[in-house]
């Protein structure tokens, strides 16, 4: 969730392997599902872990001076609007000291306040957080956006979204976040993307946020190859909210990492018995069938995934990405391509078009493309990133 947490919450795509970590609306678990729990997770085959695992408590707990701070400057106002607003201005912080927006970090609401920087999950717990001490009303939301991939370590994470609404009339934005009257209430999003604001969203319980801090935390366990750490994590996202299909999904990843192929598979199909029609945990079984040899199967189910994803921008970066992972630039030019001319102004289809006439060592085109991405992100961040690979790439033309 930038969200894509995010942005919000973080999901991993390998060349061979998917992992979702959105939420979904929860409904109420079933003791069939507490049942699959108890077969489907495999304690023995991992080893425990030093530090535990983060309580739903510990994620949410803030100092009592950092409240008690929030009070003396939110409180005193006697309007809702300028209370409000005070909230809001504490949350954000001064133009000196304002919350940043990082990808990769996924912390409890003391670790983000402190360090006033996280993703849009972490961002978005420490704003609800605030705003409970404070006695507003607030609930979390997923935002219905477009499967949307980014690279990391060499791994396609796939991005989904949250946000907070707090009740209670005025609006702020920036680059770095948006608030956004709905109502009598106010939207406060942490993503980078303006538009993403305005997606259509569901109101999701605070178990299901838990669940998703939990396989954010797992995604980058696995990343780091701790699937002891990746284990407990989903474990606990699982003991959460065991209704949810993408907690499964993530697991049966762990199980094919590990080589539990035939426990992976059944994962898998538990995952879709939750949500029949749940993309990325088809597109993974798809992975397994093709790795333990029944093409058959993977290219039946590869074949529904597909013409769900045929008009998503996102899709075609995705496989571009990979295709440099793979060097095969003429490949990734494809398919960056086939993404602008479904969505003609997404900056990261200019910037792997970029990258791959890196890879073609056409410095001049590559140039080309890192300045039509400057031009369309609306991220100061990712101005200042892309401007500094223009002038590493100018320094290196002028050395030829």
């Amino acid at each position: 969730m930038p969200t894509v947490i995010h942005h919000f919450a973080i999901k991993i795509l390998s060349v061979t392997t998917l992992l979702l970590l959105a939420a979904c609306q929860q409904t109420p678990a079933t003791s069939g599902q507490h049942i699959a729990s108890g077969l489907l997770l495999q304690d023995s085959e991992f080893q425990s872990i030093n530090i535990p695992v983060e309580t739903e408590q510990q994620i949410f707990a803030l100092p009592e001076a950092v409240v008690a701070q929030a009070r003396q400057q939110v409180l005193p106002y006697q309007y809702a609007d300028e209370r409000s607003l005070a909230l809001l201005t504490f949350i954000f912080g001064s133009d000196g000291d304002p919350l940043e927006y990082v990808n990769n970090a996924t912390l409890i609401a003391s670790d983000t306040y402190a360090k006033k920087e996280a993703n849009c999950l972490s961002l978005t717990i420490l704003a609800y957080s605030l705003a409970q001490q404070l006695g507003f009303d607030a609930h979390f939301q997923d935002v219905d956006v477009p499967e949307y991939w980014i690279t990391r370590s060499g791994n396609s994470m796939l991005n989904g979204h949250v946000n907070l609404m707090i009740y209670p009339n005025k609006i702020r934005s920036s680059a770095q976040h948006i608030v956004v009257l709905r109502g009598n209430g106010y939207l406060i999003d942490f993503d980078m993307v303006p538009q993403r604001a305005r997606q259509q969203a569901t109101r999701i319980p605070q178990q299901s946020i838990v669940a998703m801090f939990y396989n954010n935390k797992a995604a980058d366990a696995m990343m780091a190859g701790d699937y002891d750490l990746a284990y407990h994590y989903l474990k606990a996202a699982i003991n959460t909210a065991p209704q949810l299909a993408q907690n499964w999904n993530n697991l049966a990843v762990l199980y094919r990492k590990k080589d539990m192929l035939a426990l992976a598979e059944q994962v898998y199909l538990h995952s879709l018995r939750l949500e029949p029609e749940h993309s990325n945990t088809m597109s993974n079984l798809a992975m397994l069938y093709e790795l333990t040899g029944r093409q058959q199967e993977a290219t039946a189910l590869e074949q529904q995934v597909e013409k769900k994803r045929l008009n998503n921008p996102y899709y075609f970066i995705m496989q571009g990405n990979e295709a440099l992972e793979r060097q095969q630039a003429d490949s990734a030019i494809k398919h960056f391509r086939r993404s602008l001319k479904l969505q003609p102004h997404v900056p990261e289809a200019y910037f792997g078009l970029a990258r791959s006439y890196v890879l073609k060592q056409d410095l001049l085109q590559a140039s080309h493309y890192l300045q039509a991405a400057k031009r369309h992100t609306d991220s100061a961040p990712e101005r200042r990133r892309y401007q500094h690979k223009l002038d590493m790439l100018n320094a290196v033309a002028k050395q030829d």
